[in-house]
């Protein structure tokens, strides 16, 4: 049986990341802008007959460098979207550390028991990524898709590949540095982590 190939990208920096912001929002800084086209350069040899990404515009601009080369277009889809920090999306991490340090504490420690008000939780978020994964077998199988996307989805995503809880989500080992390359093998039933938090790509350039 042939497998489908899903290669997941981490959007380019934005100015947000630089700020220390709890992510929600930003558009590609010049680094960001940067980091895609090196993305853009990794990716051109791969066999992609789609390209999907997260409705963030950080993400869709990171797609679009990829897609531009490869004379392909971007597919979006809201089950790529980040993680909603609810009424957090956009504070400055420093400030949610402030006023609401159980919280913070909480979603450091056991991150698999907090949902955030007016957003969401990582059970949402796994449910969304386990459609998304799905989807892609079903309409694409035997294909290498790309998709563009956010730190949580692809954690959420390498855990699925591994087998590992959400209580495993903030582990440092779980971390996507922006415009990393992870890829999963995806079978009928089950899905196997093949490259994980690749930044090779961007070497010589300084974050």
């Amino acid at each position: 049986m042939n497998e489908t190939r899903l290669i997941l990208i981490r959007h380019g920096q934005t100015a947000w990341n630089a700020q220390g912001r709890v992510q929600g929002g930003g558009s590609l800084d010049a680094l960001g802008k940067e980091q895609a086209q090196k993305l853009a350069a990794r990716l051109v040899t791969e066999p992609i007959s789609h390209i999907y990404s997260s409705p963030a515009l950080r993400a869709k601009q990171t797609a679009r460098a990829t897609a531009n080369v490869l004379g392909l277009n971007i597919h979006q889809s809201s089950l790529l979207k980040d993680l909603d920090y609810g009424r957090f999306a956009g504070a400055f991490i420093q400030d949610v550390q402030k006023e609401a340090p159980g919280l913070f504490e909480q979603w450091r420690d056991s991150p698999e028991t907090v949902t955030f008000e007016n957003g969401e939780n990582l059970g949402n978020l796994r449910r969304r990524i386990n459609k998304f994964i799905a989807n892609i077998n079903k309409f694409h199988p035997g294909g290498t898709i790309l998709a563009a996307t956010h730190d949580s989805p692809i954690r959420i995503a390498a855990s699925i590949a591994l087998g590992l809880p959400d209580s495993e989500h903030k582990q440092d080992y779980l971390k996507a540095p922006l415009a990393s390359v992870t890829s999963i093998l995806i079978k009928a039933d089950s899905a196997v982590l093949e490259i994980f938090r690749d930044t090779a790509h961007l070497q010589g350039i300084n974050a």
